[in-house]
């Protein structure tokens, strides 16, 4: 049964309604049209209004159908007179990721970064459209340092056990996500030591939407969480 969440790209914003995704501008929330889904058995039908914004029509329906193939276990996806199988989506996704992969070779002007940290979602905080979402560590952005989605880089803060409104510390690892247009950093203090099971454990109550891989400095440790629905 399809489900519809919140999703971003590299460009857009695709907000959820009952039937499907609303689609605008991710920074500007210029609107640009819609996308509704319906199921028949194994498969999906996926209709778009967008007028003439063709490029925000392709770069949509690209998410969209990532979110079916991803989340259901429909075989084939008909967008317009197109059908899309998803034995041939999963090929053009392999592709899609590997392009995507990162190492540690990528970040190494990341990697044991120091950083000054200001939090907008302190420990305990819940997230402002998902009341359901418990931050269970503190959580906020490097001011000045911009990430992918055109907005302050994001970063999960591990240790302190009480909310805070800033830390100084150290990025001990990324986290790359490969179905979003954003990193997220993790930091800790200075010589502190953390196993990749302890850092994907202490983020998994937000990143457990999303597929990613987890890097730490010298190594990359592949997926870490499958994209569940929220």
């Amino acid at each position: 049964m399809m489900a519809f969440r919140e999703m971003k790209t590299v460009h857009l914003l695709l907000k959820p309604t009952e039937d499907g995704w609303l689609v605008m501008h991710k920074k500007f929330k210029t609107f640009y049209g819609t996308i509704t889904g319906t199921q028949a058995g194994d498969a999906a039908r996926l209709a778009a209004d967008f007028g003439e914004n063709e490029a925000a029509r392709a770069e949509a329906l690209e998410a969209a159908v990532r979110e079916i193939f991803a989340n259901t276990g429909v075989s084939c996806i008909f967008c317009g007179n197109a059908e899309i199988t998803r034995a041939a989506w999963q090929v053009e996704e392999d592709k899609r990721n590997a392009a995507l992969h990162r190492t540690a070779a990528d970040y190494a002007d990341v990697l044991g970064r120091p950083v000054h940290c200001v939090m907008d979602r302190p420990l305990g905080s819940r997230h402002p459209r998902y009341p359901e979402m418990l931050y269970t560590v503190n959580y906020g952005c490097v001011p000045g340092v911009m990430a992918g989605d055109g907005a302050e880089q994001d970063v999960y803060i591990l240790g302190p056990t009480v909310p805070l409104q800033t830390f100084d510390g150290v990025v001990i690892a990324v986290i790359h996500r490969l179905d979003d247009c954003e990193d997220k950093w993790v930091v800790a203090e200075s010589g502190a030591r953390y196993t990749a099971d302890e850092i994907r454990a202490a983020v998994a109550f937000q990143e457990k939407y999303y597929q990613s891989e987890l890097i730490l400095n010298g190594q990359s440790m592949g997926e870490i969480h499958g994209g569940t629905q929220r």
